[in-house]
């Protein structure tokens, strides 16, 4: 039997996703009002791929982090993430998200961590909140999302746009919730491939810290500034997985008695960070840093890779910075 056209399929697809939206309006008409009332144009953002782009051809079953059977494209070019984590792994495998989420931690944009990898793609859901109207109107492919969005509650409403899977429910370490991420788009070998490079990163790391750490406490202060004080910041299973393997521990209380002090400013990259620190070094909440800060044992670094939920690319970005402030200069 012959394949039907991929414009005929894509067509189709359209037309049931439509009938399907229809019969969910009542649950998400909140969203749905939202997006109504912007009065905005629907379509993607500059950057993004023509909404006319075939869909995939042939699909696979697979079972998300929730124990559910998803069918899901085997090559999906319309992928949609929801959450940090599933927009850090998808940049990692080289997948350029078609929509995805921002979130308050991150001011309102994508992760400064993930700025320059990140193309232009659509806002569809805000600190977990989806817009619906614009979702469907991308007509996405595969949609990623996990437990650490409020958004993996409206999995019903998102499986009728398309085939959605939960890569993590929260209880999952990040390589965990990668590998799954990596499943559901069909990259399993690209996935390993990446983990591989991230192992010899970690081991050359400590190797070439572990000198520095001789007669120390082996603890590390994780700093976070926000609204104008100190805050605790939210670790990612990254940011303990790497200091567990490096054989160092967090500082207790606000972190700024560690040996080695990471200062990061809330929703901000490095560039705002070392203003912020420059600004506020002098008031007496960082009075304790003063010391640290004399003997060059303060680093300024991206706060937005070192807190809240990651991936490969924030856990490179912390053991990179790591090994920046802990190892000696080479040479």
């Amino acid at each position: 039997m012959p394949m039907p056209s991929i414009r005929h399929r894509s067509a189709r697809r359209a037309a049931v996703r439509r009938a399907v939206l229809l019969s969910v309006a009542v649950s998400v008409s909140g969203a749905l009002l939202l997006t109504s009332c912007t009065g905005e144009d629907l379509g993607p953002a500059d950057g993004a791929e023509d909404a006319e782009t075939a869909g995939p051809v042939g699909t696979r079953r697979i079972v998300d982090a929730r124990g559910r059977s998803v069918e899901v494209p085997l090559s999906p070019r319309r992928v949609v993430t929801l959450s940090r984590p599933t927009l850090d792994a998808a940049l990692a495998l080289g997948v350029e998200p078609y929509g995805t989420a921002v979130f308050a931690a991150d001011g309102d944009r994508t992760p400064p961590y993930l700025a320059d990898r990140a193309v232009p793609a659509r806002v569809v859901a805000e600190e977990g909140r989806v817009r619906y109207g614009r979702l469907a109107a991308l007509e996405p492919d595969l949609i990623l999302v996990d437990g650490s969005t409020r958004a993996v509650d409206d999995l019903a409403a998102l499986q009728a746009v398309a085939p959605t899977v939960v890569t993590s429910t929260g209880r999952h370490g990040w390589k965990e919730a990668f590998t799954a991420t990596a499943e559901a788009l069909n990259m399993a070998s690209a996935a390993q491939q990446v983990l591989g490079r991230y192992g010899t990163e970690l081991a050359e790391t400590a190797r070439a810290v572990e000198p520095e750490l001789a007669g120390t406490g082996r603890s590390v202060g994780v700093v976070r500034w926000a609204d104008g004080g100190l805050a605790r910041p939210a670790d990612g299973d990254h940011v303990r997985s790497i200091l567990e393997s490096l054989g160092l521990r967090r500082a207790p209380g606000s972190g700024t008695d560690g040996d080695w002090v990471f200062f990061g400013v809330r929703g901000a990259g490095r560039g705002e960070a070392v203003r912020t620190f420059g600004a506020a070094r002098t008031r007496p909440v960082l009075a304790p840093l003063a010391k640290a800060d004399e003997e060059h044992r303060v680093a300024v670094v991206d706060g937005s890779a070192w807190e809240g939920p990651g991936g490969p690319i924030a856990a490179r970005t912390v053991l990179n910075d790591v090994r920046e402030a802990v190892a000696a200069p080479s040479g």
